[in-house]
């Protein structure tokens, strides 16, 4: 199994958040699936997503409170060329979500796996937000620490991991991997593409992971770079180059990021000149920036 290369891994401590458990014992949320957006100048954005529960290897689940529940960190900072990033200089503060819809009984509470559509717009899932208590994807506007102007995307039944990509001032999302399907962001207009027997049976059991990212591959211009993933008795990956332009379709070997994880969820792709980051929760209990290249991720594709 290929071990993906790393230039640097970046580990994200937020400051603790602590409350008395279901058991009367003390206990804190915990850092996973942090998500980033950076923009030209290398102002970074980088909002990491805090839960009150714990995942096992074995699929168990323990659960500190009556109900599952999500806050966010949000951490603003810069990345500068030539150097090495440093959150510790990020300026940290509490995501404040103000719902603008009506709240749902449910047994999940807060905001999940956030991605970035731009600076200020997101996806993200709220299954208080949702009639039936069910997770489903929401767009939503990112300004300073507050989170507003909930908007509910269709289809909104139980909705995960699609991923925003924007090209011509146009965003999209890949709805499913198998079928290959891709629809607006906020409407129930699904387009399915056609790819080969070879692709479609790579892409069977995978998930949608990150948002994407142009990425600069021959021939021609429109290729964005996705991540996505299958759970098995761990997390395995594939880089994905969809086309926009021609519904071209390219898919990498599988690998891992880290050898000994049973869970590896990655949310974000982001960009500053010849650096590439990706943010990666583990375990749901640890969260990271990965910093890689452009040829460290051809690497990872069946050679021509």
């Amino acid at each position: 199994m290929i071990i993906f290369p790393k230039r640097d891994v970046i580990p994200i401590i937020v400051p603790q958040i602590c409350f008395k458990d279901r058991y009367n014992n003390m206990n804190n949320y915990a850092e996973m699936n942090p998500s980033l957006f950076i923009e030209e100048d290398g102002t970074t954005t980088i909002l990491v997503r805090c839960v009150n529960y714990k995942k096992f290897n074995n699929k168990q689940f323990t659960l500190y409170q009556s109900h599952s529940n999500s806050v966010y960190y949000l951490l603003k900072g810069n990345i500068r060329d030539g150097v090495k990033v440093d959150i510790e200089n990020f300026e940290y503060r509490l995501i404040e979500p103000i719902f603008n819809l009506p709240n749902y009984p449910t047994y999940w509470f807060g905001l999940e796996d956030i991605r970035f559509i731009n600076s200020n717009s997101i996806l993200t899932i709220v299954p208080e937000l949702n009639e039936k208590g069910s997770p489903s994807i929401l767009k939503a506007e990112l300004n300073e620490n507050k989170i507003t102007n909930f908007t509910h995307c269709k289809p909104n039944n139980i909705e995960k991991n699609w991923m925003p990509y924007t090209y011509n001032d146009v965003s999209r999302v890949i709805y499913s991997l198998s079928p290959l399907i891709i629809k607006s962001i906020e409407m129930d207009d699904m387009q399915e593409i056609t790819v080969s027997d070879v692709i479609r049976d790579k892409l069977t059991g995978y998930h949608g992971s990150t948002n994407g990212m142009p990425f600069l591959q021959e021939p021609g211009e429109g290729w964005f770079l996705f991540l996505v993933h299958v759970n098995r008795e761990k997390t395995y990956h594939r880089m994905l180059l969809f086309n926009v332009i021609t519904n071209g379709i390219q898919l990498s070997d599988e690998f891992i990021f880290f050898k000994n994880p049973y869970i590896e969820f990655t949310c974000s792709l982001g960009k500053y000149h010849d650096r590439i980051f990706i943010t990666i929760g583990v375990n749901d209990d640890k969260a990271y920036i990965i910093e890689t290249c452009a040829d460290d991720i051809k690497n990872v594709f069946p050679k021509p």
